[in-house]
């Protein structure tokens, strides 16, 4: 009896410490209830809702580039991205990818296990997805998305990429954009700007990158467990991007097609043609070039390595960036100074008569011609390029009248062209020389230099343009710009950008008239044959400039036509001999391609045709063509 009253005490007890066991438990799940259902809802309801929505970026295209009659230079195309896409929860936020995904992947983008770590560590650290590849093909497309089970956080985006529809053409004035780095983002990172967009490195994708940038949209999409896209949220509109504005520019695209074609064979050099009376680039060209589009597919280490060691360097803008002693282009603003500082007047000739050279000191300097020209006028002494003429002026003048007229139309500064990294060039002073040498240690001799473009006169092609340019607007020295207009891409509105301030140069209007005639006489008589465009009065100017590392540079300098100038062009061929042979040809393109477009048509065919011949076997070919070729005797001189 008494055994079976303790064995139900031990029961009991039993019962009631499995029952309190029970009961804590029960309480247990009810306090873990009320945390997730009360205290923490909020918390796991946004957990929750992120495992399931995930706001994504929609890029906005970048403005479009137009020439000025709307054809397009610069336009956007869809493209393919691989990007990694940062775990946003759950999983450890690794700063590599597991091997065997490492490895796949390789295999399918051709990219190392360093570059994949690298994309994925920025990625990770960012919180922002970022690109292993952009603009891949369909197939590198297709072998991803048969492997989305084993690369859980790659995923395939489509967004715009720069797309230059005429390759080459104008590559220096469009420039490229590549995507924006860590060091550029840290600084921009007020502006909106995110891991992946693309910002413009040069040209105008550089100068105008805040109006072409549009503004990036976003929308909601519904994820799975793996973080896979599977739809988007319509509960939340999505907002959509806003493109970039537009640019219209000055470019005549007949004009940069023609100097381009002219200069195909050029190695090293540059061509710039303006619009004498607005400041309007018309064309600009310079050799050797690249392609644009190179840079909106991306760069290799390897293909960025080639253009870094090519020393052509492709990607300087010789037209801006590069300066040439101007040779006896220079002539012209030698003349200007001469006939205001009152030296001379158009009939004057010097007391030396050219025999081939002068003497000046103990110095013997040469003329081009070592025959002589004789005894000269002004418009002879500049159609045939006299530098025994221009030494006697230079003496008459000096080295600060020189340089005051120089820079009164803008050579040896910046222009302020709307473009990036322009160079000064260099118009030397007595101040200079005082500097350089040390006061009164310098000789006169150096002014004879000067006023034929030799010495340390440098200038670059775009200043060089703005010789003629004077001269054609009589003084109205506009400021160079390529953009015209700001265009809004949905209403269609431009506005046109700020008037460009212009100085003038006050001459009386026998100046002018003396430097045009004279400059006529150039072309239809002097050094400049090469020029001639039939029905086309043309006014030009040769130059060589010496080079002491070799070949001379070949100048040339032009505008038309002589009673209403549309266009001024000035041409550099780095070692290519005589101006009036190399260069002038060169400009004469351009000016048919402006000023006789039905000539320049069939002239293009022409050779067209006579390169057709030519491929399928022909081993001569005479094609009559309507832009005359100069006699041999005028494509000689200076």
């Amino acid at each position: 009896m008494a055994r079976q009253q303790l064995n139900r005490e031990a029961r009991n007890q039993r019962a009631a410490v499995l029952g309190g066991f029970m009961a804590l438990g029960f309480l247990v799940l009810v306090a873990g209830t009320v945390r997730l259902q009360l205290i923490k809802h909020e918390d796991y309801r946004q957990l929750a809702e992120q495992n399931r929505v995930r706001l994504e970026v929609v890029r906005a295209p970048r403005g479009r580039i137009f020439d000025r009659q709307g054809r397009v230079l610069a336009d956007n195309a869809p493209a393919f991205s691989i990007v990694y896409r940062p775990p946003e929860f759950g999983t450890a936020m690794l700063d590599s990818l597991p091997t065997d995904q490492s490895l796949l992947l390789t295999s399918i983008l051709g990219l190392s296990g360093e570059e994949l770590n690298a994309v994925v560590k920025r990625a990770v650290h960012s919180g922002v997805s970022t690109p292993f590849r952009s603009d891949v093909d369909p197939v590198i497309v297709s072998e991803i998305e048969e492997s989305r089970g084993e690369l859980p956080n790659v995923e395939v985006i489509v967004s715009p990429r720069r797309f230059y529809p005429l390759g080459t053409a104008a590559a220096h004035i469009l420039g490229y954009a590549g995507e924006i780095n860590e060091v550029e983002l840290e600084a921009r990172k007020d502006k909106g700007y995110r891991i992946g967009d693309l910002i413009g490195r040069s040209g105008l994708e550089r100068s105008y990158e805040e109006a072409l940038r549009g503004k990036d949209g976003h929308q909601y999409v519904v994820v799975n467990a793996l973080g896979r896209r599977v739809g988007t949220l319509d509960d939340i509109p999505a907002v959509p991007p806003t493109p970039g504005e537009d640019l219209k520019l000055a470019l005549d695209l007949d004009v940069q097609q023609a100097l381009e074609l002219a200069m195909a064979t050029v190695a090293r050099g540059a061509a710039v043609a303006i619009d004498p009376n607005t400041g309007g680039i018309q064309a600009m060209v310079s050799r050797p070039t690249f392609d644009p589009n190179e840079f909106a597919r991306g760069l290799s280490r390897a293909r960025w390595q080639e253009f870094m060691t090519d020393r052509a360097y492709p990607l300087l803008n010789r037209a801006i960036q590069s300066a040439y002693p101007p040779g006896s282009t220079y002539k012209v603003v030698t003349s200007l100074a001469g006939l205001e500082e009152q030296a001379i007047d158009p009939t004057t000739h010097m007391p030396a008569s050219c025999g081939g050279g002068y003497q000046f000191g103990n110095r013997y300097y040469k003329c081009w011609n070592h025959k002589g020209h004789g005894s000269l006028a002004l418009t002879a002494a500049l159609a045939q390029s006299c530098d025994v003429y221009y030494y006697q002026l230079g003496l008459r003048l000096g080295v600060d009248k020189l340089a005051t007229w120089a820079q009164k139309i803008g050579l040896g500064a910046k222009t302020g062209i709307d473009l990036p990294q322009e160079r000064a060039g260099l118009i030397p002073t007595s101040g200079y020389y005082d500097k350089r040498r040390g006061a009164g240690k310098w000789s006169r001799g150096v002014t004879l230099n000067l006023a034929i473009g030799q010495g340390e006169d440098l200038i670059t092609p775009l200043q060089l343009a703005m010789i003629p340019a004077t001269v054609a607007s009589r003084g109205r020295v506009a400021r160079p710009h390529v953009v015209e207009q700001i265009v809004d891409p949905i209403s269609g509105q431009g506005h046109a950008v700020s008037p460009p301030p212009k100085s003038a140069v006050v001459l009386p209007a026998e100046t002018w008239d003396a430097l045009a005639a004279a400059m006529e006489q150039v072309v239809a008589g002097g050094t400049g044959g090469a020029a001639r465009v039939p029905g086309v009065r043309v006014g030009g100017k040769t130059g060589t400039a010496q080079n002491p590392s070799g070949v001379d540079h070949a100048l040339f300098i032009c505008y038309a036509p002589i009673e209403n100038p549309q266009i001024a062009i000035a041409v550099v061929v780095e070692n290519g001999g005589h101006g009036g042979s190399t260069a002038a040809p060169i400009a004469q393109k351009g000016l048919a391609a402006r000023l006789a477009p039905q000539l320049w048509a069939a002239a293009k065919l022409a050779a067209a045709r006579a390169d057709s011949l030519l491929a399928h076997g022909a081993a001569h070919v005479v094609t009559a063509t309507p832009l005359p070729v100069a006699a041999p005797d005028s494509l000689l001189g200076d």
